[in-house]
């Protein structure tokens, strides 16, 4: 509220004994600093003083007509208009004692309270109806918009998830993490709610990104707020969007309308087309990742994220499994559940022996047996056959074989096909001539065969061919069946042709009969050896060449440990093989793996196994290629940024066409409102009554505080009424604004923001406590609870805003965060706290004593304190010009003597007088905690302003810290700095007795003993780190970094090198890291990374793919960001050992382009041209990391630190 006025002309009374002093003609004015003076500058127009006017109407029955007497003003140019000052007198003539002088005063004026009660006069209202408690009006608002308690995150379930949006549908004005967007959506369903918005958590664009989406609908909203830095806060967001005059305030009427129809004429349409159909597209892709990653397999029940995890997990070990296993689908899936009893089976067949030897180290591996009995004989045989039974019959036969034209055997097989072959040949000569062999049988065969099988040969041939078939016949010998035998015979020649060295005719060596019937038995004894070598996939021995069957022999009867335990193996290990773990089983043979490493190895195996099927059956991975991703990611980057600053633009456009349809519409009302606006001092009633239709679309939103609203004509219905900073309103105060909507969003912070008296008096220095400083600790609770924010809170639904963007350091927001919000908001880490720059010090002023006050009996304002903190101030003003100060003290008397002792200090330094005198957003200020709540600085000096008497006496007032607002007032000063604050003391914790201390001042104590202290904060520990990033870690730390893991539950990684911090993600850890189960794209990939760079952080961010198969190029990144020196690429990094390739990621190998990559490719030139590359910032090594300023889109340079 506005109160400070010209005040010209200062009429006098007195009524019923009572004196009255009032201005006649009032006119706002502005103070402004130059140097150690100030200058009065003017603004807006002169005013009647409606006090005046309604008192003596009240009190004698005078009527002052005020638009006559600002006729009278407008007729002269004089600083006291006289003509006026005269018509007053003259119309009180008769009033006893009333005088008029012509002065001119510059003081506090206000005059609110009538105007408000006139307007609260039509309470029918169903919110109003509820929060006076009637049953049905809370019945309706339940059934409307949920009960109270905090809201459900999804308030809205038929609205696709951000990601998954038309772009078209997707209005926000300014970039919103997923907390603010969820809020949004809730707003637009059209339900009444409320928002605990804490501090830093972005209020201001939440409510502008609300505003823009409820207009891009049609709706017309009215924001009320007490506090006018929270309304020009989001006067400016508008206007650095170019929209400027869409918001409009009461007092500033025509300008704001003129500035609205500017905006409407210059308008253009935006070509928006490529730019979504670009961000659907790479939506699309990048949206499918990340749900591949983290999406578990229906039937394993693993997302690849966590097997990438537990690949790298085992590779952590002492000694890491290296198993080259691989297993088909129908294993993976019998062994993803009782992994634990195959690896307990796997250790004890192990134990037993089953991996000692494998296929190449005993004939025996692998062979499988009935019973130990069949084993042995088995084993004994083969010992027996190499004792040379199988030598002396091979021997003997080769023998026999040799004194024939036969090719020597090469095999005992095809020793024994030729003794067989020589045997059946004795006994065919036995019967027939030797030249029975010499030519071919085939028509003697054909000519014995029966009719039916004869052919067609003639009976003539016929007779002929059988007798020469008799005649080959032994004279004497008796063939019964000569068919028959001549088809022997043939066979016979067949096999001797095939495997003799010439065409000669068989003879027959004498004893074959003896070594064949030798073969058969050795050969009979080798079956037994020989079976279940076969049956194990063995080569028979009968096959194997004769110059190394007795190798093969000497080997089988050789001492093994192969065959102990057999059977108790084979019972185990045929389990595993219907598990389907024969690749798994002959590979630990191969390396026989000791017995306490199987479990891991089957680990490995299966993992493995999973992270290629799921590469394999799921293409939205990508395949792993993590070249693509990046591309992918980039400009996705590029393109949702030109997307979001195009929204503003759409919206500007979307009003322009209204507008331009509305002057077509009502061509009448158009020349109405050219008239209304050529003339000062339009008011929203003329507005609506002569123009209301064709100005509709440059009234959408209209801005107010509680004190203005009845200035807003009733005529003007809103679709939502938005309270900000509702917790520091009481409910009388936005009735007005509560009757006018149909729908009402309340924003507050109830820890720092309550409703509390005010004055618009003009008080002195020496006046003491304020009118909220004498109130009872139930009379706190009480102004507390019947705050606009808490009525609203028991009836509606409540949602929170809680990730800060406040560029402080964890030791004040840990502390603010702990004391105030029960650890409910979630800070981003500044990168100067990690470096070693604390955010919240304390500084105790040595001599801080004096004498205690007269009046209020306080040590207020020592001398040596104010010394102190005139030389931080100057110290900031040299060092850090380009950040914000405050200096906030619970000393009234103390701030205003910093104020003077400051000027006075910076006069004598010409250099310094720019950051005390320019013109900024936010100037240096030196001012009381009460007054400190609408404001917000980078750097906060918090002066306690109390010290002791000369006898080291502490006395227990504390200003406002020493009321039941205390603790209130303490949360105020602890929260009023958004990167750093010092807390300046001329009294040590130690020394203020608990007993005789408010909450507020035992709050003090503790505060400054904790920074006094200088206490750490407790680092995270590596035990569940995620397996990928320590080994990163460790690798970092191999060259020389400093890191800490899971940094503040915010960083996956951070790691520092000479005074420059690099914070790393991964894409398997964005849920954990922003706090959102489903965090959006634009949050995890464009505006997280934008973040941490504006806290000091160089960024890195990580794909899981990459960090898995390549960690040491990863460490190699992060080291020549940080500029740490490397060794040699060749240096191998003792951290672990070598991954298991992944198809399709970096540095493994040439990947063909797929559908990702051609996407990548088409849409790079768009991306780039959309918005040109933005080189990353980078700190400066030899300052604090966040000395850059920078406005973060998150940041509000006006409002009370939200």
């Amino acid at each position: 509220m506005g109160t400070l006025s010209l005040a010209t002309g200062i009429a006098e009374w007195t009524h019923d004994d009572v004196h009255h002093r009032a201005p006649v003609l009032t006119r706002p004015v502005g103070l402004r600093r130059i140097g150690r003076d100030y200058e009065v500058v003017v603004k807006g127009q002169t005013h009647v003083n409606a006090s005046l006017v309604r008192a003596i109407a009240e009190q004698f029955g005078v009527r002052l007509v005020p638009r006559e007497l600002l006729e009278l003003v407008r007729g002269t140019d004089a600083f006291l208009p006289q003509a006026v000052f005269d018509r007053v007198r003259s119309e009180t003539a008769r009033i006893p004692g009333f005088t008029v002088s012509a002065r001119a005063v510059v003081s506090s004026f206000g005059d609110v309270a009538d105007a408000m009660l006139r307007d609260a006069t039509r309470l029918d209202h169903p919110m109003l109806r509820a929060l006076a408690g009637d049953p049905s009006a809370v019945v309706a608002l339940e059934r409307a918009s949920g009960g109270p308690g905090e809201a459900t995150k999804d308030s809205r379930p038929d609205r696709p998830a951000p990601d998954r949006r038309d772009p078209a549908t997707d209005r926000l004005l300014l970039d919103a993490d997923g907390e603010q967007e969820r809020v949004v959506d809730a707003i637009a369903a059209g339900g009444s709610l409320v928002v605990d918005a804490m501090p830093g958590t972005g209020l201001t664009q939440t409510v502008v990104n609300a505003i823009g989406t409820l207009v891009a609908d049609g709706r017309r909203v009215l924001v009320v707020s007490p506090r006018s830095a929270s309304l020009r806060a989001i006067r400016m967001r508008f206007r650095a969007i170019g929209l400027d005059g869409l918001a409009l305030t009461p007092r500033t009427l025509r300008r704001d309308a003129i500035a609205a129809i500017s905006r409407n004429e210059r308008a253009a349409k935006p070509d928006v087309g490529e730019i979504d159909d670009a961000l659907v597209r790479l939506r699309h892709v990048l949206a499918d990742y990340r749900a591949a990653m983290t999406r578990p397999d229906p039937v394993l029940g693993v997302t690849v994220v966590e097997t990438l995890d537990e690949l790298a997990r085992l590779e952590l070990g002492d000694r890491p499994p290296s198993t080259t296993a691989r297993l088909d689908r129908t294993a993976i899936e019998a062994l993803a559940a009782g992994r634990d009893e195959v690896a307990m089976q796997l250790r004890e067949v192990g134990t037993l022996g089953q991996f000692r030897y494998g296929p190449d180290d005993s004939p025996w591996y692998g062979v499988a047996f009935e019973s130990t009995e069949d084993a042995n004989l088995a084993q004994r045989t083969a010992r027996e056959l190499a004792d040379g039974e199988v030598a002396d019959v091979v021997e003997e036969a080769q023998r026999l074989v040799g004194r024939t034209r036969l090719r020597s055997a090469e095999t005992f097989a095809e020793l024994g096909i030729y003794l067989r072959l020589l045997l059946d040949i004795r006994e065919t000569l036995d019967r027939f001539k030797p030249e029975v062999f010499d030519r071919s049988l085939a028509e003697l065969i054909q000519a014995t065969a029966p009719r039916r099988d004869a052919g067609d040969m003639t009976s003539a041939r016929k007779r002929q061919l059988r007798q020469l078939a008799r005649d080959y016949v032994r004279p004497g010998v008796t063939v019964p069946d000569l068919h028959e035998n001549l088809q022997l015979v043939q066979r016979q020649r067949i096999l001797w042709q095939r495997y003799v060295t010439d065409g000669s005719t068989p003879t027959v060596p004498t004893g074959i009969a003896e070594s064949r019937a030798e073969h058969r038995a050795v050969a009979e004894r080798l079956r037994i050896v020989d079976g279940p070598l076969v049956e194990a996939g063995a080569p028979s021995l009968i096959d194997v060449p004769l110059d190394e069957l007795q190798e093969r022999l000497d080997e089988l009867a050789a001492e093994s440990e192969v065959l102990d335990n057999l059977v108790e193996r084979l019972r185990i290990t045929e389990r595993l093989h219907g598990l389907g773990l024969e690749p798994l089983l002959v590979d630990l043979a191969d390396r026989h793996v000791p017995a306490d490493e199987l479990a891991a190895e089957l680990e490995l195996a299966w993992w493995q196994s999973v992270l290629e099927d799921l590469l394999e059956r799921d293409k939205s991975l990508l395949n792993a290629n993590t070249r693509v991703l990046t591309r992918l990611e980039g400009d996705f980057r590029l393109v949702d940024q030109a997307h979001t600053e195009a929204s503003a633009a759409q919206l500007a456009w979307q009003l322009a066409e209204e507008w331009k349809i509305a002057l077509v519409d009502h061509e009448e009302q158009a020349g109405e409102l050219r008239q209304l606006l050529r003339r000062a001092g339009l008011s929203s009633a003329r507005l609506a009554a002569q123009a209301g239709a064709v100005s509709e679309p440059l009234t959408h939103v209209w801005l107010t505080t509680p004190y203005d609203v009845p200035l807003v004509s009733d005529a003007i219905e809103f679709d939502t009424v938005v309270l900000v900073d509702a917790a520091a309103v009481s409910l009388p105060e936005v009735v007005g604004a509560i009757r006018r909507g149909r729908q009402l969003v309340a924003f507050g912070d109830p820890v720092t923001q309550f409703p509390s008296p005010f004055s618009i008096a003009v008080r002195t220095t020496g006046d003491g406590v304020g009118p909220e400083e004498g109130l009872s600790e139930d009379e706190v609770r009480e102004s507390v609870a019947a705050s606009a924010y808490a009525k609203l809170a028991a009836l509606v639904p409540e949602h929170r805003l809680t990730h800060s963007y406040r560029a402080g350091g964890e030791d004040l927001a840990e502390l603010v965060n702990r004391r105030f919000y029960e650890g409910r908001i979630r800070s981003m880490p500044w990168a100067g706290t990690f470096l070693g720059f604390p955010s919240l010090s304390y500084s105790f002023v040595e001599g801080g004593s004096g004498m205690p006050d007269p009046v209020s009996g306080a040590v207020d304002s020592t001398d040596a304190e104010v010394t102190r903190v005139v030389e931080l101030v100057i110290d900031h003003a040299i060092h850090r010009p380009r950040e914000s100060l405050m200096v906030v003290s619970a000393s009234p008397r103390h701030a205003l003597r910093v104020q003077q002792a400051v000027y006075s200090a910076a006069s004598k330094r010409a250099e310094l007088a720019p950051f005390f005198t320019e013109e900024r957003g936010e100037p240096f200020i030196s001012t009381t905690i009460e007054r400190s709540t609408a404001q917000s600085r980078d750097r906060v000096i918090l002066s306690v302003g109390y010290g002791r008497t000369p006898h080291g006496r502490v006395l227990s007032d504390f200003g406002v810290l020493g009321t039941a607002m205390g603790e209130r007032a303490l949360a105020v000063a602890m929260t009023r700095a958004r990167r750093s604050l010092v807390i300046v003391s001329s009294i040590r914790p130690g020394e203020m007795d608990p007993s005789r201390m408010s909450r507020g001042t035992l709050g003090l104590a503790q505060i400054l003993g904790e920074a006094e202290q200088q206490l750490a904060l407790p680092e995270r520990t590596s035990e569940d780190a995620a397996p990928m990033l320590l080994d990163l870690a460790r690798r970092l730390e191999d060259f020389g970094m400093r890191v800490e893991l899971d940094h503040r539950g915010r960083i996956p990684l951070a790691a520092a090198y000479g005074g420059r911090a690099i914070a790393i993600d991964t894409d398997g850890t964005d849920a954990d890291v922003i706090g959102d189960v489903e965090p959006t794209l634009r949050e995890s990939l464009r505006l997280r990374p934008e973040l941490l760079k504006r806290l000091g952080w160089y960024y890195l961010r990580v794909h899981s793919f990459e960090l898995f198969a390549n960690p040491d190029a990863v460490a190699r990144r992060v080291a020549t960001a940080l500029q740490v020196p490397l060794p040699s690429e060749s240096t191998a990094l003792p951290a672990s050992g070598r991954r298991g390739e992944v198809a399709g990621s970096t540095g493994i190998g040439a990947v063909e382009l797929s559908e990702a990559d051609e996407l990548a490719a088409s849409e790079e030139a768009l991306a780039r041209a959309s918005r040109p590359h933005l080189p990353r910032a980078e700190p400066d090594a030899r300052r604090e990391p966040d000395e850059r300023r920078e406005d973060d889109g998150q940041r509000e340079p006006d409002d009370d630190g939200h």
